[in-house]
Protein backbone atom coordinates (compact mmCIF):
# COMPACT_ATOMS: atom_id res chain seq x y z
CA UNK A 1 0.00 0.00 0.00
CA UNK A 2 1.85 3.18 -0.87
CA UNK A 3 1.82 6.27 1.78
CA UNK A 4 -0.48 9.15 1.58
CA UNK A 5 0.16 12.86 2.44
CA UNK A 6 -1.23 14.29 5.89
CA UNK A 7 -3.09 16.09 3.29
CA UNK A 8 -4.81 13.45 1.62
CA UNK A 9 -5.52 11.54 4.50
CA UNK A 10 -7.35 14.78 6.29
CA UNK A 11 -8.92 15.57 2.61
CA UNK A 12 -10.64 11.69 2.68
CA UNK A 13 -11.46 11.78 6.15
CA UNK A 14 -13.25 15.27 5.37
CA UNK A 15 -14.92 13.82 2.74
CA UNK A 16 -16.09 10.63 4.46
CA UNK A 17 -17.03 12.81 7.39
CA UNK A 18 -19.31 14.61 5.38
CA UNK A 19 -21.12 11.50 4.29
CA UNK A 20 -21.75 9.78 7.53
CA UNK A 21 -21.50 12.53 9.73
CA UNK A 22 -21.67 13.31 13.00
CA UNK A 23 -25.26 14.57 14.55
CA UNK A 24 -24.04 15.39 18.35
CA UNK A 25 -26.82 12.96 19.48
CA UNK A 26 -27.70 12.36 23.71
CA UNK A 27 -25.64 9.78 25.26
CA UNK A 28 -28.97 7.97 25.45
CA UNK A 29 -28.66 7.62 21.44
CA UNK A 30 -25.22 7.02 21.25
CA UNK A 31 -25.27 3.75 20.20
CA UNK A 32 -28.18 4.40 17.49
CA UNK A 33 -26.55 7.34 16.02
CA UNK A 34 -23.30 5.20 15.79
CA UNK A 35 -25.64 2.20 13.89
CA UNK A 36 -27.30 4.99 11.59
CA UNK A 37 -23.62 6.44 10.47
CA UNK A 38 -22.10 2.97 10.03
CA UNK A 39 -25.38 2.37 7.35
CA UNK A 40 -24.59 5.69 5.86
CA UNK A 41 -20.90 4.26 5.38
CA UNK A 42 -21.73 0.78 3.98
CA UNK A 43 -25.03 2.55 1.55
CA UNK A 44 -22.29 4.96 0.09
CA UNK A 45 -19.76 2.48 -0.37
CA UNK A 46 -22.39 0.05 -2.11
CA UNK A 47 -23.98 2.91 -4.58
CA UNK A 48 -20.87 5.04 -4.95
CA UNK A 49 -17.62 3.65 -4.29
CA UNK A 50 -17.75 -0.56 -5.44
CA UNK A 51 -19.60 -0.24 -8.80
CA UNK A 52 -16.23 2.28 -9.57
CA UNK A 53 -14.12 -1.06 -9.10
CA UNK A 54 -12.84 -2.09 -12.78
CA UNK A 55 -12.24 -5.57 -11.92
CA UNK A 56 -15.42 -7.69 -11.88
CA UNK A 57 -14.54 -10.39 -9.72
CA UNK A 58 -13.01 -8.09 -6.89
CA UNK A 59 -16.08 -5.65 -7.40
CA UNK A 60 -18.35 -8.70 -6.91
CA UNK A 61 -16.55 -9.96 -4.00
CA UNK A 62 -16.37 -6.75 -2.12
CA UNK A 63 -20.26 -6.17 -2.94
CA UNK A 64 -20.67 -8.84 -1.38
CA UNK A 65 -19.22 -8.49 1.47
CA UNK A 66 -20.18 -4.98 2.16
CA UNK A 67 -24.04 -5.73 1.87
CA UNK A 68 -23.48 -8.94 4.27
CA UNK A 69 -22.19 -6.43 6.76
CA UNK A 70 -25.26 -3.72 6.18
CA UNK A 71 -27.51 -6.55 6.55
CA UNK A 72 -26.33 -7.21 10.07
CA UNK A 73 -26.74 -3.91 10.74
CA UNK A 74 -29.86 -3.63 9.51
CA UNK A 75 -30.78 -6.40 12.13
CA UNK A 76 -29.35 -4.99 15.24
CA UNK A 77 -31.68 -1.57 14.03
CA UNK A 78 -34.43 -3.79 14.14
CA UNK A 79 -33.61 -5.34 17.23
CA UNK A 80 -32.78 -1.74 18.94
CA UNK A 81 -36.37 -0.59 17.72
CA UNK A 82 -37.58 -3.71 19.36
CA UNK A 83 -36.04 -3.64 22.61
CA UNK A 84 -37.14 0.12 22.92
CA UNK A 85 -40.74 -0.05 22.07
CA UNK A 86 -41.30 -2.77 24.56
CA UNK A 87 -38.37 -1.15 27.19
Amino acid sequence: MREHSLDIYNETMDRISAVIGYTGTSTENISRDRLLRVQKGLRHLLTEIIPTIEDEQLRFEVYCWVSCIHDITRCEECDLKWETAHA
